[in-house]
């Protein structure tokens, strides 16, 4: 059965007393979100981002793949393409506590999908042993892709599903 009446609804109610179609396309905040695609997770809810606010990336564990890098690098791009200058943007990555990408760190759950993708690479990229250590990984990621600007700052965070708190893992730096 689709819920997709149900969101119809919750839009028609939105859209009753939506004002906001005038929000340019350059966010209040110079900021870059990545987090995951867990519904537990939502940076609307946990830190208070609106509309207009920043620019958020969700996926799968909020790991930094192949397209993250590229869709991060097409940002900063169009963000000085727009401003004639170096932009000044932070990519603010926040893993989470009980992720689902933890059971891929599973050796037996590991050669299931392995197995089901037919490459180790799905494994490779998206398992969650320790979170705080796969924030370090995926930061890693970033300065080892030429086409992520060096200049770019990047900081790495926890948020905890059952206290709602965020912590830093990385402060802020700059990739290179």
């Amino acid at each position: 059965m689709s819920d997709l009446a149900g969101l119809y609804a919750r839009n028609a109610a939105f859209a009753e007393s939506f004002d906001r179609g005038d929000l340019p396309i350059k966010p209040n905040l110079s900021t870059i979100i990545l987090t995951c695609v867990d519904a537990r997770v939502d940076p609307a809810s946990f830190a208070g981002i609106e509309l207009g606010d920043a620019f958020v990336l969700r996926n799968v564990g909020a790991r930094v793949t192949e397209a993250v890098a590229l869709e991060v690098s097409i940002l900063w791009t169009l963000m000085a393409m727009a401003s004639g200058a170096t932009p000044s943007l932070e990519l603010v990555i926040i893993e989470h506590t009980a992720c689902g990408m933890a059971r891929f760190a599973d050796p037996e759950v590991a050669a299931k999908v392995t197995e089901r993708f037919g490459t180790e690479a799905v494994v490779e990229t998206y398992a969650i042993e320790d979170p705080a250590e796969a924030i370090r990984t995926d930061i890693e990621r970033l300065r080892a892709n030429p086409i992520v600007p060096s200049e770019l700052a990047v900081s790495g965070h926890l948020y905890d599903i059952t206290t709602g708190k965020l912590s830093t893992v990385v402060e802020t730096g700059p990739l290179r």
